[in-house]
């Protein structure tokens, strides 16, 4: 079975997770006991994840953030998309693109193998839910079991309740539990979401984004007015309007507002006071406009 993730960091978690059993010991340490350097000793930690069938290997991430920018050019369009928005970090498009292609041809030999899928969505992620509606609309005359894990927009977690915007949040060692809410796709559905993607697909907006419960098209300023909200009337860091923004809005991911905020100072709205270091991105200072 293919697990399929749509990003790195939930490939990586689920990878983990699939690699480790009950117990094990894991590299590294929780903690040090006593004071004085000389005192201190290593506390190990176990595993204590539920138990995940398979391997890393069945692990495959596809990270095409399907919910920004043109879907209806092919799909090497989405290359410039990566460069976009990860254009700040030196290969790290390169790097994505190669896991794509990887992950890609995967499921196109699931789809004559008929090798099951199962993919991980967050209801509340736009980009998780475009790579399903893809997935069945890629896979919509193909034999191939799918299915996939939802994972619920909130969770009731140690008397208090958690809100993961996206499944790359999740610690691996919980990522075993979010196994019972696995369901299979029927034929039905896999029809229904790929008719689904074929219409966002038409209309081609430069954004997709979670409304009510739909995957729907909006304009590329439809997060903007989170970020206006969030900046104070003074100096502050990119990184305190983007993280201030991330906590109130489900679905949308810092890269961008990065690239919106770029978008405010170069139309004048915001002016940017200091500029970020090179292994920072998001530590410049800006001001609104007067």
């Amino acid at each position: 079975m293919i697990e399929l993730a749509f990003g790195d960091s939930a490939a990586g978690a689920l990878k983990m997770a699939k690699s480790m059993k009950q117990g094990a010991r894991m590299a590294g340490a929780v903690g040090v006991i006593g004071g004085m350097e000389k005192d201190r000793r290593e506390i190990p930690r176990y595993w204590t994840g539920v138990d995940m069938e398979g391997g890393p290997r069945d692990v495959a991430a596809l990270t095409l953030a399907l919910d920004i920018g043109d879907i209806n050019t092919g799909l090497y369009a989405r290359r410039k998309v990566l460069d976009d928005l990860f254009g700040d970090f030196p290969g790290v498009p390169d790097a994505l693109w190669k896991t794509n292609q990887h992950a890609l041809k995967r499921i196109e030999e699931a789809g004559g193998s008929q090798e099951p899928i199962r993919m991980w969505i967050s209801e509340s992620n736009p980009g998780e839910l475009c790579g399903l509606l893809y997935i069945c609309h890629m896979l919509a005359d193909a034999q191939t079991p799918l299915s996939a894990v939802y994972i619920p927009g909130r969770i009731e977690k140690d008397s208090g309740m958690v809100w993961y915007r996206g499944t790359g949040e999740i610690p691996a060692e919980e990522l075993g539990a979010f196994v019972e809410y696995e369901a299979p796709i029927s034929g039905l559905q896999r029809g229904a979401y790929a008719a689904i993607w074929g219409d966002l697909v038409r209309e081609n907006t430069p954004l997709r984004a979670v409304v009510n419960g739909r995957i729907i098209g909006v304009p590329e300023y439809f997060y903007d007015f989170a970020l206006r909200a969030n900046m104070p009337r003074g100096e502050c860091r990119v990184a305190q309007i983007i993280g201030k923004t991330l906590n109130q809005v489900p679905g949308v991911g810092d890269r961008w507002l990065f690239l919106r905020i770029r978008e405010m100072i170069r139309s004048g709205e915001l002016v940017e006071v200091s500029a970020a270091t090179d292994d920072h991105p998001y530590s410049g200072i800006v001001k609104q406009a007067i």
